[in-house]
């Protein structure tokens, strides 16, 4: 559920999503790269949720189970402690 907070952007703007410091900066983001937000999107944003859409973009999640617990081993690799998968992040 946490990814789908990022339907609509391409990596190059999660990237871009990355350096936002604050909800403003992300309504303004996506406004200039021509991205519409769902309402889910926008209530996130707007209903008290950015910390959640800004922990979102911030931090990474494990692709086979989607926990957050995981913690990097080196960069761009990580480790889920939840499942136990090795991935990388393909957006370091």
């Amino acid at each position: 559920m946490k990814k789908e907070l990022l339907k609509g952007f391409s990596n190059e703007q999660i990237a871009k999503l990355k350096k936002c410091k604050n909800t403003e900066e992300i309504l303004a983001l996506a406004k200039a790269e021509g991205v519409e937000l769902t309402s889910e999107q926008l209530e996130a944003v707007s209903g008290g949720g950015s910390t959640f859409i800004c922990e979102t973009v911030l931090k990474t999640y494990c692709p086979q189970c989607d926990s957050g617990d995981v913690e990097e081993r080196e960069h761009g690799w990580w480790h889920c402690n939840h499942c136990g998968l090795d991935f990388e992040d393909e957006l370091c």
